[in-house]
């Protein structure tokens, strides 16, 4: 067992040593990602039934009106991922800040946009240039974290709101990020991102806005640029299951065709 029970995902979890340090999952921690994802699966589900019966009540906003606050950590968290980040990433970064807005404002959750955005924009740091840690070596987001949480430290800013910034970054994998027990923004971020990547969310959005933030980030080679190699990342980490779940699926779709 791990030397550590904390959460999977947080800062703490990251930092346990043994057989499940780097972000190895256990077997319990795998089955519970195989959950969440059946959650979001649910999801998808309820909301493709609404759409369809005409019951979903889309959401839009001015993106304008959706501009992270210029505090000295939002302008530190957007340096330093503009310095290390390449053109895509920066891109998917934006675009899940916004989604993960939107999806906050079509539920009505108070969100702290401070908070929000710079978990959104350093989410995948741990893939970005200048990095001293491979894939294959250690989970990329586990690295990212330490990434994110030592920059904004050394710039000098407060610890507990780095601590909320690294473990939003550090759960968004986990597939569902429960609001009641990490908060909105950690929520928030992990859904902004699969909205991103996979779609998940968006028919809570107006066409307007949809097409508004692809117009202004556009999505550009995001597989690529996200690393979705099979074999590329450390056996047992989150991306190497998700990557090997993702794989099994479209082969089995290939043998019914």
């Amino acid at each position: 067992m791990p030397e550590n029970a904390a959460d999977m995902g947080t800062i703490a979890w990251g930092r346990r040593q043994g057989e499940f340090s780097k972000g190895r999952l256990t077997r319990a921690e795998k089955l519970k990602v195989l959950s969440n994802l059946g959650r979001m699966g649910m999801l998808e589900a309820l909301d493709a039934l609404k759409a369809k019966l005409g019951l979903i009540n889309t959401y839009g906003a001015d993106l304008e009106g959706l501009q992270p606050p210029d505090t000295a950590l939002t302008r530190d968290a957007f340096d330093f991922a503009d310095e290390v980040q390449n053109l895509v990433l920066m891109r998917h970064s934006w675009r899940t800040y916004y989604f993960g807005l939107l999806l906050g404002g079509y539920r009505k959750l108070t969100v702290d946009k401070e908070i929000l955005f710079c978990a959104a924009i350093l989410h995948d740091v741990g893939l970005a240039f200048r990095r001293t840690s491979e894939p294959g070596d250690c989970c990329f987001v586990v690295h990212g974290v330490e990434r994110c949480h030592h920059h904004l430290t050394g710039k000098g800013h407060d610890r507990a709101r780095v601590r909320r910034i690294a473990d939003a970054i550090g759960l968004h994998l986990n597939g569902y990020v429960s609001e009641r027990t990490y908060g909105a923004e950690a929520h928030l971020l992990s859904r902004g991102a699969m909205c991103d990547v996979f779609g998940l969310g968006q028919r809570r959005f107006t066409r307007e806005v949809r097409e508004d933030i692809s117009l202004r980030h556009p999505k550009g080679n995001l597989a690529d640029a996200l690393e979705i190699w099979p074999g590329h990342h450390l056996p047992g980490t989150r991306a190497d299951f998700l990557i090997n779940l993702e794989t099994s699926r479209k082969r089995a779709d290939g043998m019914k065709v």
